[in-house]
């Protein structure tokens, strides 16, 4: 779960990329992938950890997110927490440090010169979300919730399950090495989430949707 041979690892990161990708171009503008931040210009970061390469890059970024107007940025990890680093610490503990470490990575850099947000997005391979990832993906269930004009939990109920088998695709990639092609993206412009949860037999109140 934590070996990088074979670029499993990577494998499992991108999927979960490209899905919050295409979930936030329903909702906002200007969406890309990989986005290259611009370069420092004497700029001074709080921190000695702070990515200063000057092709830096983060996952995803998009428009008007947060705030009307202005572009935010995203970073996402998924980190074994069963690893031997993490075994003299709880689970919330090893969250906030992963949040942490990307925040003084990335954030004071895309505040001072890109003048934008950033969030991270940390998950855990069983597919559990550190604190700022809920908040974004709340936030995003609510927004795709008032464009679908659809039931706001149907929305977030989808959003889980579609995250969760991700991860546990993914997991399952890491685990047993086969080989496949990549799965497309599902197309979600014309997606009914409740039809989807209906037919699927998921009941909402047992995803301990927020």
């Amino acid at each position: 779960m934590t070996c990088k041979k074979g670029g499993f690892v990577c494998i499992r990161h991108d999927e979960v990329r490209d899905l919050t990708a295409s979930m936030l171009r329903e909702v906002c503008q200007d969406v890309s992938t990989e986005p290259t931040l611009l370069p420092l210009d004497g700029e001074l970061l709080r921190y000695r950890t702070a990515n200063t390469a000057p092709e830096a890059r983060v996952d995803i970024c998009a428009r008007g997110f947060w705030t009307r107007g202005q572009r935010t940025f995203l970073d996402i990890r998924i980190f074994d927490p069963m690893a031997a680093s993490h075994r003299e610490l709880s689970l919330e503990a090893v969250h906030h440090r992963n949040e942490l470490e990307k925040i003084r990575a990335y954030g004071d850099r895309i505040l001072q010169v890109d003048h934008g947000t950033f969030t991270p997005l940390v998950f855990t391979t069983s597919g559990g979300m550190a604190p700022k990832a809920r908040s974004f993906y709340s936030r995003l269930a609510d927004l795709m919730s008032v464009k679908k004009h659809q039931p706001r939990s149907s929305v977030a109920a989808w959003m889980r399950c579609r995250l969760s088998f991700s991860l546990l695709r993914s997991a399952l990639l890491c685990l047993r090495g086969t080989r496949y092609s990549t799965p497309s993206n599902t197309d979600i412009s014309d997606l009914d989430c409740e039809a989807t949860l209906v037919e699927s037999g998921i009941r909402v109140d047992r995803l301990g949707i927020e």
